[in-house]
């Protein structure tokens, strides 16, 4: 399975939010916080205990919701799962 990185900007004022290493061919509909390199303070949350110690993603300039925090299948990956319109991608 191939993999590359993605930057993810916010689609209201253009800030990069997130680069991600993304596996696979499919859509981006979810990150997961195991696989984000940057910003460090959404890398730091990997650990997270569940659900609610998760913060939204939000825009850190414009404050534009991005995602919503869940957890992931039976390995209770944390994960956020994106709000289609809210970001652009771009393959680094």
């Amino acid at each position: 399975m191939s993999s590359r990185f993605l930057n993810l900007h916010c689609s209201h004022c253009g800030i990069r939010v997130i680069r991600y290493r993304k596996e696979g061919s499919g859509r981006l509909i979810r990150v997961y916080l195991d696989r984000i390199t940057e910003p460090e303070n959404l890398r730091s949350l990997k650990h997270a205990a569940g659900k609610p110690g998760l913060p939204p993603l939000v825009c850190p300039g414009c404050g534009q919701r991005m995602g919503v925090s869940i957890i992931r299948g039976s390995g209770n990956r944390p994960a956020y799962r994106l709000i289609q319109g809210s970001f652009r991608k771009k393959e680094v």
